[in-house]
């Protein structure tokens, strides 16, 4: 089936492009699945625009496609290498995403943010007990000189817990991009 419609061919022609990864009878499989949806919308009435709007750009609809397929292959595959790539993408995608991440995430975030956040409390603390303005209300069990030394000290552990959590968000991303098929350029 053609739609014969330069946007239509254009959109098929950068999702086949796209899923070039993807075994030959796979990649036809998905873009004659694509211009058959296409095709039905339009004949049904729809405009064309919203319906390429509504798939989405061909990159996404290309990257959604391929780890679908990696996640439930359509057809078995054919060697044992591909089923073994298959297996240790999946289970490195598991195992870097789960559990562990989760605890990591947590952690570094809650310290990072609760030294940080105190650690400029007790040092605010420190200066307004060292001129006298510091309520009543509150007690501190410390000369205000060891506050403001050790404000600084919380602000720079949060610091650097919330850098490395930046930098571990930035490892995973990294990892789940070599695990799962990249759109091509």
């Amino acid at each position: 089936m053609s739609l014969e419609h330069p946007l239509a061919e254009r959109y098929l022609s950068r999702l086949d492009e796209q899923l070039k990864d993807l075994a030959p009878a796979e990649r036809r499989e998905v873009v004659d699945e694509i211009r058959n949806h296409i095709a039905d919308a339009t004949r049904a009435g729809k405009p064309l625009d919203s319906v390429l709007q509504a798939l989405g750009s061909a990159d996404e609809l290309a990257r959604g496609y391929a780890v679908e397929l990696l996640l439930h292959p359509r057809a078995p595959s054919s060697t044992g290498k591909q089923r073994t790539e298959r297996f240790l993408a999946l289970t490195g995608l598991v195992v870097v995403g789960s559990i562990p991440t989760l605890v990591i995430v947590v952690v570094l975030a809650s310290v990072g943010v609760s030294f940080f956040g105190s650690g400029l409390v007790v040092f605010a603390a420190g200066i307004l007990a060292s001129v006298g303005w510091l309520p009543n209300e509150v007690r501190m069990d410390v000369a205000p000189i060891w506050a403001i030394l050790l404000g600084p000290l919380l602000v720079a552990g949060g610091a650097l817990s919330l850098a490395a959590l930046v930098w571990y968000v930035r490892f995973l991303a990294r990892v789940v991009r070599r695990v799962l098929p990249a759109p091509a350029r």
